[in-house]
């Protein structure tokens, strides 16, 4: 069973697979993506009136944190804002780490990892389908949208100014901050370097999750909360869809023992 497994996660090396692989499979896996890009939206255009509960519904997450003694993203903002070279880090590390960085690594899964390329799209997918789930049932405003706490709006004052911008005003839905997609993609993308690679140097994609959170709570966008109900929801998908993982492979490993008994006899 140990010969199997590794068998399974090693890159395949049939012509016709290669051959597939930037066949009808690429295609269906671009049709994925676009959809689960359009319902992305369509949950935007549900919640995007929910602005006043939005707002009750961070006051309760302020509650929550500071009976857990969490509550202090802006003692910890504070400590980095006479630095202008760690904002200019944050603010760009917080945008183009999430979508420019979750793109890098699928493409590199697809290319090189293909047989690990599966297992990370459905937990990417469920994650997110789960996260615009609760996005629609709990709408929550970022830090960056209370002032009078004592937060700033790093994006805003420092820049990349990107909420002024109408692509991504009519893309991005600034009430969903709980989970927060920026750290559950960061971590499902350290957790898939780790899983597909063999480098020495894979436990480094680590610091990618350690940075993006701290990104997303020191530039005022989410809450320690939203970060932590991330990390959760990754572990319960990947947990949930280790039995399918288990049962793909099984078949995989008894269409392969076809040909294997054929011979045989």
């Amino acid at each position: 069973m140990t010969q199997v497994a590794t068998d399974l996660n090693q890159p395949p090396t049939s012509p016709d697979h290669h051959r597939s692989r930037y066949g009808w499979l690429l295609g269906r896996e671009l049709t994925i993506l676009l959809t689960g890009f359009m319902l992305y939206r369509f949950v935007r255009l549900i919640v995007k009136d929910e602005i006043d509960r939005a707002l009750v519904n961070s006051n309760t997450v302020v509650d929550w944190e500071r009976a857990l003694g969490i509550f202090n993203e802006v003692d910890l903002q504070s400590t980095i804002l006479d630095s202008d070279l760690i904002v200019w880090s944050l603010n760009r590390y917080y945008f183009f780490a999430h979508f420019i960085g979750s793109a890098a690594f699928l493409i590199w899964l697809y290319v090189r990892h293909f047989d690990h390329y599966g297992r990370v799209r459905r937990v990417m997918f469920g994650v997110t389908f789960i996260a615009l789930a609760v996005h629609v049932v709990f709408p929550l405003a970022p830090p960056r949208w209370f002032p009078h706490m004592g937060f700033v709006d790093t994006l805003q004052t420092y820049g990349p100014k990107i909420y002024d911008s109408e692509t991504i005003t009519n893309t991005a839905n600034q009430i969903a901050a709980m989970p927060s997609l920026h750290v559950a993609w960061a971590l499902i993308g350290a957790w898939a370097v780790i899983r597909a690679s063999r480098s020495v140097w894979r436990w480094l994609a680590i610091a990618h999750p350690v940075v993006m959170t701290a990104a997303v709570v020191l530039t005022a966008n989410h809450w320690w909360l939203d970060a932590f109900v991330a990390a959760a929801l990754v572990m319960l998908v990947v947990t949930v869809d280790l039995p399918i993982q288990r049962r793909l492979e099984l078949r995989k490993q008894r269409r392969g023992a076809v040909p294997a008994s054929l011979a045989a006899e």
